[in-house]
């Protein structure tokens, strides 16, 4: 299988109630990667290894996106967000203080993979993300635009379930982002974190 595109980074905050509220669209996307660590827990009986653990503890997912903007980085930080009042002169406004909180969030995306010269498409969900604060890196325009993006990291957990990931493959572009935004709950009454199917 060959990975030949990425598009469609969703997100949806996660409710204690293991629901999600309302999605939204993070940014276009450029790159995704997503690493997963296992536990390695090994049981050693009669001078020999007799029972080993090599089940998934959490991962890691990094997002490199085109832009994100400031009221989806409050959003996906945990930090404080103001609209702009532009009666009152004020400048849309971010503020992020040391006791703030990133919460827990479902991220969605998808891309087209080629098997046996044929296209289809690869959706994927990760239940339970925290994002960290990205680095905030710019530089001076030099002789030739070299275009500076964002990206943002996080960890993945389990979800109370022990579930962590959800991936579906559709022939249609339209089914996998059908798929993608009904997790987020981008325009339907509600998702679950524990819910299995494809639906």
């Amino acid at each position: 299988m060959a990975k030949v595109g990425l598009k469609h980074v969703v997100a949806a905050p996660l409710k204690n109630d293991g629901t999600y509220g309302s999605g939204y669209v993070v940014a276009k996307a450029i790159k995704a990667t997503v690493n997963s660590n296992s536990n390695d827990v090994k049981l050693y009986a009669d001078d020999g290894l007799a029972e080993s653990d090599k089940s998934f503890k959490d991962g890691s997912i990094s997002l490199n996106v085109d832009d994100l903007e400031q009221k989806k980085y409050a959003d996906m930080l945990g930090h404080t967000y103001t609209e702009a009042d532009t009666e009152g002169g004020m400048p849309e406004t971010v503020v992020a203080a040391t006791h703030d909180v990133a919460p827990y969030l479902g991220v969605g995306f998808y891309g087209a993979v080629m098997r046996n010269n044929k296209v289809s498409y690869m959706a994927k969900w990760l239940k339970k993300v925290q994002f960290a604060e990205p680095n905030d890196e710019t530089e001076t325009k030099g002789e030739t635009v070299n275009f500076q993006t964002p990206t943002i990291e996080g960890t993945v957990f389990p979800a109370d379930d022990g579930t962590w990931k959800e991936q579906a493959e559709f022939a249609t572009e339209e089914e996998a982002v059908a798929w993608v935004d009904k997790k987020a709950n981008i325009g339907t009454t509600g998702t679950v974190a524990e819910d299995k199917g494809n639906e």
